[in-house]
């Protein structure tokens, strides 16, 4: 947000894509009277601060006419779907860009989870602006277990490690941080 909260004007409409229980929308709402939201979760989205303005959908097959809003934003929400797919949903309903962060490749090494590599968003994005940040996860055992239960990112489609080998073996984990990738693409 930091980054490229800064191209949003007053006044302007976001849409939050994949916005969960709010955490990106609370510091959008900062920026926009005008934050529109979207999850898969009813029940999450049913916390989240712009829950007047939520509507359930896959970011995959966004609900909106071509450029009806002026930004989209997503927060650590593409590598839970056809990310593809989404990117080229941002780039038809937006009218000035979009904007987002996502864990890419040798984040959470040893969990086996298939997170997307740079390259493969760069060949579809070709963004304006990025740049990687390494985010130490600080906790471990059950509260780790417990952070990704209560964001509902707890699902990992390879299953290479149960939670139960985690609470056993904390180790098994050889990287405790996202690597994380974060764009703007303007129009």
């Amino acid at each position: 947000m930091e980054t490229f909260g800064g191209f949003v004007q007053k006044g302007e409409t976001v849409l939050d894509a994949g916005a969960g229980v709010g955490l990106l929308t609370e510091r959008l709402l900062k920026l926009s009277a005008k934050v529109f939201v979207c999850d898969l979760s009813l029940s999450s989205l049913r916390e989240n601060p712009a829950v007047r303005r939520a509507f359930t959908c896959n970011v995959e097959n966004l609900p909106l006419k071509g450029r009806s809003v002026d930004w989209v934003a997503s927060n650590f929400a593409l590598h839970w779907c056809d990310y593809k797919r989404a990117l080229g949903e941002f780039l038809r309903v937006t009218r000035r860009g979009f904007f987002f962060s996502v864990p890419v490749r040798g984040s959470l090494e040893g969990i086996g989870f298939p997170f997307p590599r740079e390259e493969e968003i760069f060949e579809i994005v070709k963004p304006q602006r990025w740049f990687v940040r390494e985010i130490e996860i600080p906790f471990r055992g059950r509260e780790f277990l417990l952070f990704f239960k209560k964001t509902g990112t707890g699902f990992n489609p390879n299953k290479t490690l149960s939670a139960f080998e985690i609470l056993k073996n904390p180790e098994a984990i050889k990287n405790y941080s996202f690597k994380v990738l974060f764009v703007l693409k303007t129009r």
